[in-house]
């Protein structure tokens, strides 16, 4: 019986790794407009400002996702793959570095509008509010699919291989690694990248079961 035709999304280890570094760097410039914003209300006066609030809540919210990430992150298991919605932690990013433009403005100056940390606000939550599109794109996503016809695999943006069943000799299945083999060539697809590795080996090792049974297409 030929098993059911399946999509795994690769979820890279380098991949999330820089999107963290991102987070991280969004959390760290949030941590002094929070303090600024206190001080800001605590000063004679500034109990009204409008401004400090903004500041406070924004970057309390950010620490907020970036724990809640956190927390995800490490009890997730299998890893999930990527939502389909907004991504509220670079939207609310967004928010911080706009906000940024605004407390860094004096007057006499530039307009907040039209200094750099606006435009990056901007973008950063534009990109928040398309997540789930950009997600979904196929220039984006690392993906491997196996059905009846053979394998598909597109591990970067620029790389990736299709080999039809009829053309593979062997597939060998390592705890490092998948190497499939055919008449011209080899393709490996290196397991160490991936945290759901062990979903790639029992996909594999599924087909290459039915694909050496004699009624295997």
């Amino acid at each position: 019986m030929t098993p059911p035709a399946i999509t795994i999304v690769l979820d890279d280890r380098r991949k999330r790794l820089g999107l963290w570094w991102q987070k991280l760097q969004h959390a760290v410039g949030g941590v002094p407009l929070l303090f600024a914003g206190v001080h800001r209300l605590q000063a004679p006066g500034g109990a009204g400002d409008l401004l400090a609030v903004a500041e406070i809540a924004v970057a309390a919210v950010l620490l907020l996702l970036l724990a809640r990430d956190l927390r995800s992150e490490i009890v997730a298991s299998p890893p999930a793959h990527a939502h389909g919605g907004p991504d509220w932690f670079d939207i609310v990013a967004g928010a911080l570095l706009i906000l940024e433009s605004v407390h860094s403005a004096h007057p006499g100056g530039k307009p907040f509008y039209e200094r750099p940390l606006f435009a990056l606000g901007v973008a950063t939550a534009m990109i928040g509010l398309l997540h789930g599109t950009l997600a979904q794109l196929s220039w984006k996503r690392r993906e491997i699919h196996i059905d009846e016809n053979g394998v598909r695999a597109r591990t970067s943006r620029i790389r990736g291989f299709s080999v039809a069943w009829t053309d593979v000799r062997d597939i060998r299945i390592t705890g490092k690694a998948i190497i499939i083999d055919t008449a011209s060539r080899s393709h490996t697809i290196s397991l160490r990248r991936y945290r759901n590795a062990a979903e790639i080996r029992a996909a594999f090792s599924v087909w290459d079961a039915a694909r050496a049974l004699p009624d295997a297409s």
